[in-house]
């Protein structure tokens, strides 16, 4: 942050260099009017013309153009008032982003028409005369003074750091008995800084353009005249506030080539109760003439507006008191045209983060960008309808699925991309979707540790034989048949049979140790207890210390009792409420509802479940090959 702190700062020197070089001396200098200085919109008027740290839509044309980056489609504004109820203002601009960045042009004019009477020289005596006027003749005079602007702004080194130039083109002109005409020209400059989403820095060197370098206006007269130029810091300050949002901000305004004007300042605040109503209200500083007029001094003119915003049309009202004179209140009126940004890949459907049991999915969307020539749907080159539609089904594995939607222009580069991450989950016909253990029933089967049955069932009130849990719990552990089998520990089991590797594995790893007469009953059913205990094993969790029963039909001398607590306390046993039934055969689903808490599982389970790894990041990444897994049977 502080390498862009550095650029910001760095710009602000430039411009005061800029601005120190438009003129050599401006004691005895005479300087040109900028009619952009009025004509800005009723949005930020407003608001005591506060914009340069906000610059938020086309209105920064005239404020700060760096804020035109930001805007993500086209905009254009209109306005008019009459200023201190003379002088006729009209605004017109309009704006639009590209690839490149973004363009604006605006106009803002003012004009004034008059009637003099014609002077008569009368002779009322010898040598005596009198300047007399009319009262039959008039003289029409016309006053047009126009600026015509042409803006671009972008985002450079970093999405936070935003800049933005305009030319400006004057036209000023005076039509009647004497008739005045002049052109110029000059440019503004500006930056942008969004340290995070409620600070903006903004800056704005106007008319920066040195008059050795055509800075200026050049009248038919043959007088040229300096642009005047200024120096605008602002910074606002944007947070939620009552359902809607709140900007706050100041600009503090220097006039560097002017020595004899003091910096003022320019504060507002605006806020959007609702999206489509805004309340607004500042105060604009400005100077004006004390005295005799040559002394200059601050003068602090309060400002209020509001806005209404509908159907992509927001008007504008503004309200703006001038030097506390009544007769100087003046009212603007805006219309703004935002449209909303151009997306040039759209995908209905799905939705990202799907989770689904459908073996397949409709991928539906749209195409609205002329530089796309190619769409490709996870490999399938999709050809959209005359209106930009389109839709491709894709076939989704077990798991975690990604698919990429890409559009590519002529050279196969990407224009645009959507990532869509779906999990599918596998349904079983027997365990509707209101099971009470249902979750964990589908997790266990989409990860392969508790499958279902070849017919699509799981039949979740099935027992479970005890060799069946051993092995699957060694499956899980990846821990491998026993290779030395004698001494054998049960003896209701010969060592060559089959099962006799993995009976003597579950020895050796702790995970069962037998009945008190040595034997292992690998074909009985297992009971609750059992189950709870043989898992509690597997987690390796350390045993509770027993302050109390943890079921009621557990006696305090029970063997198991501490293995039962611990299962208990790790959430393994939600199933039962005040009673275990400790010898109640143990089927599938609590089996599933207990083992998805053993931390070997739980790890797979969450991962399963977590929509922010596991996915695809990048549409040209390379593929991670799978890695088969051995699955012991007996």
């Amino acid at each position: 942050m502080k390498k862009y702190f550095q650029v910001f700062f760095g710009l602000i020197i430039l411009s005061c260099f800029l601005l120190t070089a438009t003129v050599s001396s401006a004691d005895d200098v005479k300087f040109a009017s900028d009619i952009t200085r009025l004509g800005v919109g009723a949005r930020p008027l407003g608001m005591g013309k506060m914009f340069v740290g906000l610059s938020d839509d086309i209105s920064s044309i005239f404020l700060n153009p760096a804020g035109l980056a930001d805007i993500d489609g086209h905009q254009a504004l209109t306005m008019s008032g009459q200023f201190v109820n003379t002088v006729n203002y009209l605004t017109v601009a309009a704006a639009t982003p590209n690839k490149w960045g973004s363009v604006g042009i605006g106009y803002a004019g003012a004009n004034l028409g008059f009637d003099i009477p014609v002077l008569n020289l009368i002779e009322i005596a010898t040598g005596e005369y009198r300047v007399v006027p009319s009262t039959t003749e008039s003289v029409s005079y016309d006053y047009v003074d126009y600026a015509i602007t042409f803006s671009y702004a972008n985002t450079f080194w970093r999405p936070e750091v935003s800049l933005g130039a305009s030319l400006k083109l004057f036209t000023e002109r005076i039509s009647g008995a004497n008739s005045g005409d002049g052109q110029g020209m000059d440019i503004d400059v500006g930056a942008l800084y969004k340290p995070n989403e409620e600070f903006t820095l903004g800056l704005t060197g106007k008319n920066i353009l040195p008059f050795s370098m055509g800075g200026k206006m050049h009248w038919n007269t043959g007088l040229e005249e300096p642009v005047p130029a200024s120096l605008i810091a602002g910074v606002s300050y944007t947070r939620p506030l009552g359902g809607g949002r709140v900007n706050l901000g100041l600009d503090y305004e220097m006039q560097p080539t002017m020595s004899n004007i003091p910096p003022f300042m320019h504060l507002g605040a605006e806020w959007w109760p609702l999206e489509i109503f805004a309340v607004r209200a500042g105060i604009d500083q400005d100077v004006v003439g004390t005295g005799t007029g040559t002394d200059l001094t601050v003068s602090s003119n309060p400002t209020a507006g509001l806005s209404l915003f509908v159907n992509n049309v927001r008007f504008d009202y503004a309200f703006h008191k001038y030097n506390d004179l009544s007769n100087n209140d003046t009212h603007y009126f805006s219309l703004a045209f935002l449209m909303p940004k151009r997306i040039p890949l759209t995908v209905f459907t799905p939705e990202d983060e799907l989770l689904t049991h459908d073996n397949s999915v409709l991928v539906k969307g749209e195409v609205d960008d002329p530089e796309i020539k190619t769409l490709m749907v996870n490999g399938y080159e999709v050809k959209p309808d005359r209106e930009g539609k389109f839709q491709q089904e894709i076939s989704l594995m077990l798991g975690k699925n990604t698919i990429w939607v890409v559009g590519l222009n002529n050279n196969n580069e990407m224009v645009e991309s959507k990532r869509l991450r779906v999990l599918r989950l596998i349904a079983f016909s027997d365990v509707p979707e209101d099971y009470w253990a249902v979750a964990e029933i589908e997790q266990l089967g989409t990860l392969n540790i508790m499958p279902g049955y070849s017919d699509g069932t799981f039949k979740p009130e099935q027992t479970t034989k005890r060799v069946d849990y051993l092995i699957r719990l060694l499956n899980i552990g990846k821990l491998p048949p026993a290779t030395e089998l004698r001494p054998f520990p049960f003896k209701d089991i010969d060592y060559r049979e089959k099962i006799a590797p993995y009976i003597k594995s579950g020895w050796d790893n702790n995970l069962v140790k037998g009945y008190p007469d040595k034997t292992f009953k690998p074909w009985q059913f297992l009971n609750r207890v059992e189950g709870a205990v043989m898992t509690v094993r597997f987690s390796n969790f350390r045993l509770v210390d027993v302050l109390e029963r943890p079921y009621l039909d557990i006696p305090a001398r029970h063997w198991a009792i501490k293995e039962v607590a611990t299962a208990k306390e790790h959430s393994m046993l939600k199933f039962a409420l005040e009673y275990l039934y400790p010898k109640k055969e143990l089927p599938r689903a609590e089996l599933a509802a207990m083992l998805v808490y053993a931390p070997t599982v739980k790890v797979q389970v969450d991962e399963l479940m977590d929509f922010e790894t596991g996915y695809e990041t990048s549409y040209y990444q390379e593929q991670e090959q799978s890695v088969e897994t051995t699955e012991y049977t007996y």
